[in-house]
C-alpha cells in the first residue's frame, strides 16, 4: 500500500480463528525497517568517535530515556506533557503526516486536571483485523528519591551519582548497578520501557504498512497510577472505533512492567489476564465514655485492631484460579474519627481495605467481609470482657458492665432502613446527602459521610459495624482458556520468533532502520528473521502449552494466568452477571455519581488480554531500575512475533 494513500477501515474481515495452527503461504519478504525516521529524532550516543548506527536496543533505549526524562507524576502536569511529547513524537512520521487522523487525543471526562490520552493507529493490507497495544504514561511520585528527587527521571546523571555514593543502596541493587545491565529512574520500569517498546513497534509497522493487514491501534492513557481515568474514557473511544469502523479486535496485550514473583525467582513472566480490585470500606461506632471509667464503654480503635487483624495480610481472604493464589488483602487506610483532644474515648472509627478478585465476584467479598466483622465483633467483645473481669478482681469490683452485642450489616441495608424510616426514596436519601459535596472531597470520604450520617439517623444505638464498597473497582480479566483464540495465536507467534532465531544467529542487534542496510526482513509467514551477529533470543522452547520458554540468557519466560498488579486491563471486559454486579452498585453509592466506571462499554468490548512487558525490580520504589537484555532485546521480538503472527501477510 503506498504510504500517501488514505486507509480505508471497511475492508474485508478474516477470520482470524481459521488461521490457528495454518502456515502462511510464501509471498514476499518486505522489509519492516525501512529507512524511516520519526518526528522527533532520537539521539544517537555511539561510543565517542564512533560513526556506527545504533543498534534496535540502543535506539530503543534512547527513547525510553527521553521518555522518562518528561516527568510525568500523576496528577501533575507532567501529564500533559508526556503525551504531548508522544504526540509530537508519532505526529512525525512520514504516515502520520499523511494521516492526520489517525492520531486522536481524548479528554479525561470530567477531570478536573483536564488530562487527556492519545489513541495511535497504523493501519496495513485492507483488513479488519485489529491488535490493541495498551500502556500508561504516569508514573508515581519521586518524592521517596529524598537528596536526589531532582534526578529521578534523568537515568544518565542518577546513576553517576549512586555510583558515586550519594545514596546507600542495599547489597542486590548495588549489584545491579555495578553490572550496567539495568538503567534506573522513575518510570524506566513502571511503565516507560513498555511504552519505547510500543512505539518502536508502530514505527516499524507505519515505515513499512505493506508488511502486515488489518490495524494496530496503541492506547496510551493517563491516571493509571491514580483513578484510571485515562483509561476510563480510553474505552468509550475504542468501542467506538469499532463499531463505527466495523473492526474486529483480536486482542489486547499490555506491556506493563513485571518483576520476580519470589525472593530468587530468574524467570520472566507472560500473563493471560489480570487481577481485579474491590475495596469494602468498614464503619465501627461503638459507646462512648469517659477515660476514666473505660469499662462504661467500649473503644472503636479495639474493634478496628481485631478487624485488621482479622483480615490483614489473611490468606483466608485470598482468592484463587486453579494453582494459583491472590496476595492476601491489606489496608490502605486506617483512621480513628476524633479529630480534637478531649479525655472522651474514640467512638468512630473506619478502614480502607484492597481485596484482590480472581474469580470471586463482588457478592463472594461481601460475604467474606461480613465474615470478617462478625468474627472482629466477638473478639473485641470477649477482649473487652476479659480485660473487665481481670481489672475489676484486681480492684475489688464485684460487678461487671454489660454492652449491646454489635450489629454488622451492609450499607445498602442501611440505606434502604433510613429510606424507609423517612419515608423516602432510597436513591432520593443519597443524593441528598451526597449531593454537597461531590465537587469538594474524595470519592472514598464521601462513601465515609453517607454512612455517618445514615447511621446517626438509627434510633437503635448499639454498636455497629457497617460495610460498603469504595472506589475504585477493578474486575478481573482473562483469556477464557486452552480454547482462547488470541492465546493460542500469542502462543504461536512467541513460538514462531523463538525457532526462527534458533535458526539464525540473532534477532537482538541489526542496522537501525535509516542504515544502508538490509539485516531484517518479513519471512513469507509474517515472521521476523534476522542475519546480524549476535546471540540468538532463544534455544528451546518447552512443547507444551503455556510454555515455559527458554530464552537465550538461560532464563525462562513462564506463563501465569493473573499480572499481579492492578492494570487498566481490568476496563476491557466484565465477567460478572448483572445479579452479580448489583451487590456492588447496591452498596458502593458514588458509584454513577462521583465516580464512573464505564460497566456498559466493557460488558460490550469483552475482549481476551495478556500483558507482556519489561522487567526489573523496585517499582514504585526510588531503587525502580529496568533490565535492558530483556527490555530492549528480547521483548521487541516477542511483542513484534505476535502483532505479525495475528495480522502478518
Amino acid at each position: 500500500m503506498n504510504t500517501q494513500e488514505k486507509v480505508d477501515f471497511n475492508g474485508n474481515v478474516t477470520d482470524v480463528k481459521n488461521r490457528i495452527g495454518v502456515a502462511k503461504e510464501p509471498d514476499k519478504e518486505p522489509d519492516l525497517d525501512q529507512s524511516y525516521s520519526g518526528g522527533k529524532k532520537i539521539a544517537r550516543r555511539a561510543s565517542a568517535g564512533s560513526n556506527r548506527p545504533l543498534t534496535k536496543p540502543e535506539e530503543l533505549e534512547e527513547l525510553l530515556i527521553q521518555l522518562v526524562e518528561v516527568r510525568s507524576v500523576v496528577s501533575s502536569d507532567g501529564e500533559h506533557d508526556v503525551i504531548d511529547f508522544i504526540e509530537d513524537y508519532v505526529r512525525g512520521w512520514e504516515y502520520f503526516r499523511a494521516r492526520p487522523e489517525q492520531v486522536v487525543r481524548i479528554p479525561s471526562a470530567g477531570d478536573p486536571l483536564g488530562r487527556s490520552s492519545l489513541l495511535v493507529c497504523v493501519s496495513g493490507h485492507e483488513s479488519n483485523d485489529t491488535i490493541v497495544l495498551l500502556g500508561h504514561t504516569d508514573t508515581v511520585e519521586v518524592d521517596d528519591y529524598g537528596l536526589l528527587v531532582d534526578l529521578a527521571t534523568t537515568p544518565d546523571r542518577l546513576e553517576e551519582a549512586l555510583r558515586s555514593g550519594q545514596r546507600h543502596l542495599y547489597a542486590q541493587a548495588r549489584a545491579d548497578l555495578e553490572s550496567g545491565e539495568y538503567r534506573w529512574g522513575r518510570g524506566t520500569l513502571d511503565m516507560k520501557a513498555g511504552v519505547a517498546n510500543e512505539l518502536m513497534l508502530l514505527r516499524r509497522l507505519a515505515g513499512n504498512p505493506d508488511s502486515f493487514r488489518g490495524h494496530v491501534i496503541a492506547l496510551f492513557v493517563c491516571d493509571e497510577e491514580g483513578n484510571s481515568a485515562g483509561m476510563i474514557s480510553a474505552t468509550d473511544v475504542l468501542r467506538q472505533w469499532r463499531d463505527t469502523k466495523g473492526l474486529e479486535i483480536i486482542g489486547v496485550v499490555n506491556t506493563d512492567y513485571h518483576t520476580a514473583q519470589y525472593p530468587g525467582d530468574e524467570a520472566y513472566y507472560l500473563f493471560r489476564g489480570t487481577v481485579g480490585k474491590i475495596m469494602p470500606i468498614f464503619y465501627i461506632r461503638t459507646l462512648e465514655t469517659h477515660a476514666g471509667d473505660p469499662f462504661a464503654g467500649l473503644d472503636a480503635n479495639l474493634v478496628l485492631v481485631e478487624l485488621i487483624s482479622e483480615i490483614n495480610l489473611n490468606p483466608k481472604y485470598s482468592d484463587y484460579s486453579g494453582d494459583e493464589i491472590s496476595v492476601p488483602p491489606i489496608t490502605l487506610k486506617v483512621e480513628d474519627l476524633k479529630k480534637v483532644y478531649s479525655v472522651k474515648t474514640n467512638h468512630e472509627a473506619w478502614t480502607l481495605i484492597s481485596v484482590p478478585l480472581f474469580e470471586q465476584t463482588p457478592a463472594d467479598v461481601m460475604r467474606k467481609m461480613l465474615e470478617a466483622a462478625n468474627i472482629a465483633a466477638e473478639k473485641s467483645l470477649s477482649r473487652y470482657y476479659r480485660y473487665q473481669r481481670e481489672y475489676n478482681r484486681l480492684a475489688c469490683i464485684p460487678t461487671e458492665t454489660i454492652h449491646p452485642s454489635f450489629e454488622v450489616i451492609v450499607l445498602a441495608e442501611l440505606i434502604d432502613r433510613v429510606a424507609s424510616q423517612f419515608g423516602e426514596e432510597s436513591d432520593h436519601l443519597v443524593d441528598r446527602y451526597l449531593a454537597p459535596i461531590l465537587n469538594e472531597t474524595d470519592t472514598r470520604e464521601q462513601t465515609l459521610h453517607l454512612i455517618r450520617q445514615l447511621e446517626l439517623l438509627l434510633p437503635d444505638r448499639r454498636p455497629r459495624i457497617v460495610i460498603g464498597f469504595a472506589p475504585p473497582f477493578y474486575p478481573a480479566v482473562s483469556c477464557a482458556g486452552s480454547d482462547d483464540v488470541f492465546y493460542q495465536l500469542v502462543d504461536q507467534g512467541i513460538r514462531a520468533a523463538i525457532n526462527r532465531s534458533d535458526r539464525r544467529e540473532s534477532v537482538a542487534t541489526e542496522c537501525a532502520p535509516d542504515a544502508n542496510c538490509n539485516a531484517e526482513s518479513l519471512e513469507s509467514d509474517g515472521s521476523l528473521s534476522n542475519v546480524a551477529q549476535g546471540s540468538d533470543l532463544a534455544v528451546e522452547i518447552d512443547s507444551a502449552k503455556d510454555g515455559p520458554y527458554l530464552l537465550d540468557n538461560g532464563k525462562e519466560l513462564k506463563v501465569k494466568t493473573y499480572y499481579p498488579y492492578i492494570s487498566d486491563l481490568s476496563y476491557l471486559a466484565l465477567p460478572y452477571t448483572d445479579n452479580e454486579l448489583h451487590i456492588l452498585q447496591d452498596n458502593m453509592p458514588t458509584l454513577g455519581r462521583s465516580y464512573h466506571v464505564p460497566l456498559q462499554t466493557m460488558k460490550a468490548l469483552d475482549l481476551p488480554v495478556i500483558n507482556l512487558g519489561a522487567y526489573g525490580f523496585d517499582a514504585h520504589k526510588w531503587t525502580e531500575r529496568v533490565e535492558r537484555d530483556y527490555s530492549l532485546r528480547i521483548l521487541p521480538e516477542l511483542l513484534q512475533g505476535i502483532v505479525m503472527e495475528i495480522l502478518g501477510v
